[in-house]
């Protein structure tokens, strides 16, 4: 059973690697690079960072298995793998904590915290300027109803805001249109995938129907949003804050736009981080082994390994 090279792109605590390793070779890397060797790679375990795409799997002549420990999977060749008889799983067990994140994203504006914590850095004492608002009544629309959307909203219920969500795809009772969902709410959260059809939903005519104050808040994919109809509408006031996990470009230093964004004052910028937690991650690192025992057992049974 132990003919398997397993490739993990991605970093796990100690305990992790040595269950994994029962399973077969485990080479670790931060990055897929042309110095590591991948002819022999039979599993190859991701994270978004890493693009699964057909040039990375040519290389791997004997890949069998792809495990991506997201939610998205928008960075995986999903129709490569199929064509090529590559099995392929997702792990998406951050829900509760991306939920968490926005809710905190939520909370820091609405208390100012993080203009009061710089402030105070700076030796200012902005007690009086720095007026927050009561997020109790306030209306949040969550674009994607999925399982993150859906932890999103029974968290936002328990602190009494009103809840209206946009998707296409579920039925609720407290679903409406794209266009009522922007003229109605004072936050705005996005969970959604990175489509042909996601790709600037969140454009200049979009942001144009939101309310004069509101506070938008992307931890799905960058790309979800028109970044320079973002950074127009900071400028312009129409939007009172920002809360962004996501970028564009990763990481979004190195292109003019996404920077200008991150260093923008009414913008709460974290590097895709927003979800990590301990909890988390222990969690995907159950799941990648579950999947890769059953993966093993199953071929072993059909003896095929």
């Amino acid at each position: 059973m132990n003919k398997h090279k397993i490739l993990v792109a991605d970093d796990y605590g100690k305990k992790f690697y040595d269950e994994l390793a029962r399973y077969g070779e485990v080479v670790k890397a931060t990055d897929v690079d042309d110095d590591i060797q991948l002819d022999d790679v039979t599993m190859l375990v991701v994270r978004s960072k890493t693009k699964v795409n057909e040039e990375l799997v040519n290389r791997m002549r004997n890949l069998k298995c792809v495990i991506t420990a997201t939610h998205g999977i928008d960075h995986v060749d999903v129709n490569c793998l199929k064509e090529k008889g590559i099995e392929f799983y997702n792990i998406p067990v951050q829900s509760y904590d991306i939920a968490q994140g926005v809710i905190a994203y939520i909370l820091a504006h609405s208390t100012n915290l993080v203009e009061g914590d710089r402030s105070m850095k700076r030796g200012e004492w902005k007690k009086k300027k720095l007026m927050g608002c009561r997020i109790k009544g306030k209306t949040l629309g969550i674009i994607g109803y999925g399982r993150i959307g859906k932890e999103v909203a029974r968290m936002a219920s328990a602190l009494e805001m009103n809840v209206v969500v946009y998707d296409p795809y579920v039925k609720s009772e407290i679903a409406v249109t794209l266009n009522e969902l922007l003229e109605a709410s004072d936050f705005i959260t996005i969970h959604v995938p990175l489509t042909e059809k996601t790709k600037h939903m969140i454009g200049k005519n979009e942001i144009s129907k939101m309310k004069d104050g509101a506070h938008l808040i992307n931890t799905s994919r960058g790309g979800v949003i028109d970044e320079e109809a973002l950074l127009d509408a900071l400028h312009r006031g129409k939007l009172s804050g920002v809360a962004l996990d996501v970028y564009e470009h990763h990481p979004p230093f190195e292109n003019k736009l996404s920077n200008r964004l991150i260093k923008d004052k009414r913008v709460i910028a974290t590097p895709h981080s927003i979800g990590q937690t301990i909890e988390a991650i222990e969690e995907k690192g159950e799941g990648v082994l579950k999947i890769i025992k059953d993966y093993i057992r199953r071929r072993h049974s059909l003896k095929i390994v």
